[in-house]
């Protein structure tokens, strides 16, 4: 594939800061975005015991993230912060004005916004009107558009999203960029990503961390699929990431139900990463 890259470091964009090697280490969040029909006290339970870092707080997907003094409440009893809020692909005023309000209440800097799809114009409108605002009156919180499925490092004649271009999303709306590398194909996210890795890192607040299979099935287990994610992590490490790494996985129904599967799931997706990233010495290559 041809170079089709624009030079992202010209982008209005804020570049990463100077820092001693050692002070780059990435939070890992668990997302309960992977949770359907959990209480938000038994996910934060969970992720605590599972070892994470922190939680990445789906407030469209769990209904009591919306209750903001519960939500403070139980990052304080089991003493886990909240680092991202994220909002749904229909969001509007109301929802992002609430995702602001839990921001302060929980000092969480980064708002990722899932991008809406194609026919959704009142979304995309309510983005493209006032999103420059809202970046302008709260300078101090990393706004982020999520990669959708089937992302592009270019525009497509016929989008599927209005946000599909991950270049766009950082030049054309001057937000950082969630990557989710699930909805990369493959060979675009090894071969041709990989290739503008550090141009790109800069602008990434947070990483999906998740694995897909060939029939396009995504966000699964990080062990047992198609991507080449020791290789990736490796070179992300080699980067000096220094922002969030989140895991969405899709758990069946089944394990949902059952708190020890739960919390095995949880635990072996952390030594995954641990065994992968945190343990790995880049400096041996």
């Amino acid at each position: 594939m041809a170079d089709i890259f624009f030079d992202i470091e010209e982008s209005d964009g804020k570049k990463a800061p100077e820092k001693n090697k050692s002070e780059w280490n990435p939070s890992f969040l668990m997302s309960s975005d992977s949770f359907s029909n959990c209480g938000l006290d038994l996910i934060f339970e969970l992720t605590k015991e599972a070892g994470f870092d922190g939680i990445d707080l789906a407030i469209w997907k769990n209904f009591d993230a919306r209750n903001v003094s519960y939500v403070k409440k139980l990052s304080k009893k089991h003493d886990l912060p909240i680092k991202i809020i994220q909002v749904s692909e229909n969001v509007n005023q109301k929802e992002l004005n609430k995702a602001l309000d839990l921001c302060e209440a929980t000092w969480a800097d980064t708002i990722t916004i899932n991008a809406p799809k194609f026919f959704n114009m009142k979304s995309f409108n309510f983005l493209a009107d006032n999103l420059e605002a809202y970046k302008k009156d709260n300078k101090h919180i990393h706004f982020s558009i999520i990669n959708p499925e089937d992302s592009s490092l270019f525009a497509l004649p016929i989008p599927k999203y209005r946000f599909t271009n991950v270049v766009e999303i950082i030049k054309k709306y001057g937000c950082y960029l969630w990557l989710d590398i699930a909805n990369f194909d493959a060979d675009v996210l090894e071969n041709d990503f990989i290739r503008k890795l550090s141009s790109f890192l800069p602008y990434v607040s947070v990483l999906y961390f998740s694995d897909k299979n060939r029939v396009g099935d995504w966000h699964l287990l990080p062990w047992e699929w198609t991507l080449k994610l020791e290789s990736f992590l490796k070179k992300i490490k080699r980067a000096w990431f220094n922002r969030y790494f989140s895991s969405k996985v899709t758990i069946n129904k089944s394990d949902l139900a059952d708190s020890e599967k739960l919390a095995t799931i949880l635990k072996k997706i952390k030594n995954y990463y641990k065994e992968n990233y945190e343990d790995i010495n880049v400096d041996e290559d």
